[in-house]
Parts: C-alpha cells; structure tokens; sequence
C-alpha cells in the first residue's frame, strides 16, 4: 500500500510540474548584426553554371523587417561569361525570405528566397535572361546551403533551443526566437 501511495504521490507532482511549465517561454534575441556576422563566415561563395558563368557572391547586408517572418539580405555579385570579355561584370542582389528551423543542427536557413531587386551593370542583351536564370539559382544554392545563423552550444538558453522553438518573428530589428520550457 505505502509504494502505491508513493507511486501515486510521484505522479501527481511530475503532472503538477508538466502542467506549471507548459506556459512559460524564454526568448533568444538575435540582431542583424549577430546574423550578418555569422553570414559573412560562408562568403565570398562562388560556382560555375551552365559552364559559362562564373558566380560570386560576396559583402552580405541584413535587414529585419518589423512585424515580418521574412529576413531581407542583400550581397554584392560579380559574373564572369567565359565566351568574350574575360573581366566580371558586377552588381548586387536583394532577397527576402522566410526562417527555416533545423533542429538536429541548431540551424536556421533562409528559404523561398524570392529576388527583389538584381542589378548587374553591362550584360550583353543576348545573355540577360540566362543571367537571370543563373543568379536565381547561385541565390538560391547559397541560402539553401548555408545557414544564417546556428546556435551556440555553450549558451544554454540557445542550447535548449534545439530541442523546443516554438515561434520565429522579428521585432525591434531583431529576430525573436520563441522557446517553450
């Protein structure tokens, strides 16, 4: 009788303990800064596409936008055509997207980047459309492969973070993870 009442006691303090800690939340905090910095570690990135075309992506700029889910980025872009002139041709390149959340490795992607302005001064018309084509895709390729932020095991609020992301916003300029305990 006495393990049952203990059985019992136990189990109704491990439901007290479940039920106090199903509303309370911690947030992680990040600033453009903090996300420009850890984007900056993956660049400059460069690839050839459709063999002709020599990518570089390079000099990222962050912006959150207020009430959004979407991370606007924008990086500076050289292509090289290899069939006459040999020099890059040059401009820059605006994105926004929305944060995807991997848990198993504490990382967050910018996805459905969809281009808002791409600008790159001297193509020959007869190549507009193919660069166009190539930039979506090396824009695509980076963020797709590259995280732009990954959370740092040695805090623990980000390290518990892994495990229980409930919400992603930004607010105040910065990119409010939402954690339940």
């Amino acid at each position: 009788m006495k393990i049952f009442l203990a059985i019992i006691a136990m189990l109704g303090v491990g439901a007290t303990a479940f039920f106090l800690t199903q509303d309370q939340q911690v947030e992680i905090r990040l600033s453009e800064e903090q996300l420009l910095q850890a984007v900056e570690k993956k660049l400059p990135f460069e690839k050839t596409y459709l063999v002709l075309f020599d990518v570089t992506l390079d000099n990222p700029r962050i912006t959150l936008v207020e009430g959004s889910e979407r991370v606007q980025a924008g990086l500076d872009v050289a292509v090289k055509i290899r069939l006459g002139n040999n020099s890059p041709l040059r401009g820059s390149a605006d994105v926004s997207g929305n944060v995807r959340y991997v848990p198993e490795e504490g990382q967050f992607y910018l996805v459905e980047p969809d281009i808002e302005t791409l600008s790159v001064e001297g193509i020959p018309a007869a190549y507009i459309d193919k660069v166009d084509e190539v930039m979506t895709k090396a824009l695509g390729a980076f963020f797709k492969t590259r995280p732009i932020y990954t959370l740092k095991e040695t805090d623990t609020k980000q390290a518990a973070a892994k495990l229980v992301l409930k919400d992603v916003a930004v607010q105040n300029n910065e990119l409010v993870l939402t954690l339940g305990l």
